[in-house]
């Protein structure tokens, strides 16, 4: 309850600085290239595909790209591939991932570039355990919930600021120091913010 407060609290901030920068674009003569308040309907019918990729996963070496079709005028469905590569020294689960990933994902714009969306990472990992030496391959499933806004760029691009929650749902092998986890505790103990920075390609 404590996290989710934190996460709502950190989306209001960031929603109103967004506004703020905003505010000044439309201001100055760089506003008659970007349009950050632009209408998802037009947006939908002239360009319905967008491929993105993240500029914030990269930091802890995880690579995605991933395309996202308007299905509708609110809602686009996603899909991609990844690879995470993510390394814990420190914390549980300590090792390193290497895990082929394809991730699925809804989007809902609910007013103008404001968004929700819901991501599933199934994935195939080949876990490196600092704790016993051993490799663990097997599939496993995490979700990431995020809120958003989306702002127009000039040439077609879009950069979706979209800060959320991730946590893992399901994995075939339970990794040195979460084998005695009740689910709970393997799903409670493993949420993570995610400071997602999506940058697109819209066609």
């Amino acid at each position: 309850m404590k996290t989710m407060f934190i996460f709502i609290l950190l989306v209001v901030l960031i929603s109103n600085d967004l506004f703020a920068v905003n505010s000044l674009l439309e201001k100055s003569e760089f506003a008659q290239l970007i349009d950050a308040t632009e209408d998802v309907d037009q947006f939908k019918i002239d360009r319905r595909w967008t491929v993105e990729t993240s500029l914030t996963f990269p930091i802890v070496r995880i690579y995605m790209v991933k395309a996202g079709y308007h299905i509708t005028e609110h809602s686009e469905l996603g899909f991609g591939f990844a690879f995470q590569n993510w390394r814990n020294d420190d914390v549980v689960p300590m090792g390193q991932s290497n895990a082929w990933t394809i991730p699925l994902s809804y989007r809902y714009y609910f007013w103008r570039n404001f968004n929700l969306e819901v991501e599933l990472w199934p994935a195939y990992n080949h876990f490196e355990s600092f704790v016993d030496g051993r490799t663990y391959k097997g599939f496993e499933l995490w979700i990431e919930y995020r809120a958003g806004y989306r702002f127009a760029l000039p040439f077609n691009l879009s950069l979706n600021v979209q800060p959320g929650l991730g946590h893992p749902v399901w994995a075939q092998h339970r990794w040195p120091g979460l084998e005695d986890k009740s689910r709970s505790e393997f799903i409670g103990d493993m949420v993570i913010f995610v400071p997602q920075v999506l940058v697109g390609l819209r066609f």
